[in-house]
């Protein structure tokens, strides 16, 4: 038959064994070594660890690549700008900012024809000077470009447009930019990504446990937890509890009696990641076997939102493409940089700007925050660095593996030659026997004859 299809979030069942009187045990019990045990955590453990760091890395560069595309525009701008599925509902993706950014409305060559500048302090805003709230955010801002372009909120992804022929940028302020978890207002909602993706690709996305999940009570998750060496040690399920906030779900999820509280606990970070930490020594290992959750208005699960499993994570990788009208026109890439001070009437873009490739090249070494992944810890490094410690790493772990297959290959080769000279014949040897044998016969003979001899002169002199 034809080999399966095998994804980050493949969970593979336990091989059986059933003994002559009945009972079952698992196959792994009873083998400590050789090559099927080798096999076996090659799949469950060595290569899930790979990939999920491997995720990790891809998901930063493309990461970079977005936060320096974000901060720069296409010359002429484009038309509408559509960001990427953030997982949450408007008010709570808006909420949380700080420091300034400015929406513009270009024409084809350059010249401000409207801006909205927006100033973020918590849970409160501008825009022109006009107060907002999370609630009352796009309404504000549509007001203030005064038709010139309109933003929209639909399907967890926020999008610009700007009307007739006109385009539109985004651009933070230089002295006090916006920022939410560590990106822009423009970066985080993915309005000129370079890299896109059809699910989340981070997981520090500014969620606090007062904010909405958007989940609806009573859908469910179900969770495996294994050992060290991937045995199965059980199967749970989840339920989203009545509570609306996230605070709410971490403490469904880590309940002793209905969630997850007997192996580990999720904790939720300030930056809104969610980790998980096994209990014992060694801890167990979450995965995720079925997620039936679906928040409104993103259509993503839990486990997509907050990267529950390394199977999630890992899978990651596989949603990323280059952005399909850059792709097509290369000329849309985002190469010049919005200058955020020009006033309506005076020109904001140019197309001899090249500050925004720049900021491309460089994006491999500007120090990233990567989450612990496949037994790393993380920590803030630069993208290139990352990618040379996983790449070094695995190397070690290949040279290591064929050390150990040589070593056993001797080991197998001379015990062999052991059992051989020990059981089987050597020609030097028996000749040496046969030989003595001979020897050792023909003096006897010898002997026989001589006391034959004497025997009959005996019976002779008598």
């Amino acid at each position: 038959s034809r080999a399966g299809t095998i994804t980050g979030e493949t969970a593979f069942n336990e091989i059986w064994v059933t003994e002559p009187g009945g009972q079952k045990r698992s196959l792994l019990d009873s083998i400590t070594s050789g090559e099927i045990k080798g096999l076996v955590e090659l799949r469950d453990v060595e290569a899930p660890a790979a990939a999920e760091r491997l995720a990790e890395l891809v998901a930063h560069v493309a990461d970079e690549l977005n936060r320096a595309h974000n901060a720069n525009s296409a010359v002429p701008a484009p038309t509408s700008l559509t960001g990427r599925n953030v997982g949450q509902s408007f008010e709570s993706a808006i909420a949380g900012f700080s420091g300034q950014t400015t929406v513009a409305v270009t024409n084809a060559a350059g010249v401000v024809q409207a801006r909205a500048d927006i100033v973020f302090s918590g849970a409160t805003m501008t825009v022109n000077g006009a107060a907002a709230t999370p609630a009352t955010f796009l309404g504000v801002l549509n007001a203030q470009l005064g038709g010139a372009a309109t933003a929209s909120f639909v399907d967890g992804k926020l999008s610009l447009t700007a009307a007739g022929a006109n385009g539109v940028a985004v651009a933070d302020d230089p002295t006090s930019p916006s920022a939410k978890a560590g990106r822009g207002f423009s970066h985080y909602f993915g309005l000129n990504d370079l890299v896109s993706t059809d699910r989340p690709a981070f997981y520090d996305n500014g969620l606090t446990a007062a904010s909405p999940h958007g989940f609806t009570a009573g859908e469910t998750m179900k969770f495996r937890f294994t050992g060290e060496t991937g045995s199965r040690l059980r199967d749970l399920e989840v339920a989203v509890p009545a509570g609306g906030t996230v605070g709410d779900l971490v403490a469904a999820l880590n309940d002793s009696a209905t969630g997850i509280g007997r192996f580990g606990s999720f904790s939720l970070a300030a930056d809104g990641s969610l980790a998980f930490t096994g209990y014992g020594n060694p801890p167990p290992t979450l995965s995720v076997l079925e997620d039936r959750t679906t928040q409104v208005p993103s259509g993503v699960s839990v486990t997509e939102l907050f990267g529950i499993g390394g199977g999630v994570r890992a899978s990651r990788a596989d949603g990323f493409a280059l952005r399909s009208d850059i792709r097509q026109s290369p000329s849309r890439l985002a190469l010049a940089q919005l200058n955020p001070a020009a006033a309506v009437g005076s020109q904001a873009l140019s197309t001899g700007d090249g500050r925004g490739a720049l900021a491309l090249a460089d994006a491999g070494e500007r120090a990233a925050n990567f989450q612990p992944a496949g037994g790393s810890s993380g920590g803030s490094t630069s993208v290139s660095r990352y990618a040379s410690e996983l790449s070094g790493e695995i190397g070690g772990k290949a040279a290591a593996a064929k050390n150990r297959k040589e070593t056993a290959d001797a080991l197998y080769t001379e015990a062999g030659a052991r059992q051989t000279a020990h059981e089987g014949v050597n020609l030097d040897e028996e000749l040496v026997l046969m030989t003595t044998y001979q020897q050792a016969f023909n003096a006897s003979a010898r002997l026989i004859q001589a006391a034959k001899d004497m025997y009959d002169t005996l019976m002779g002199m008598v």
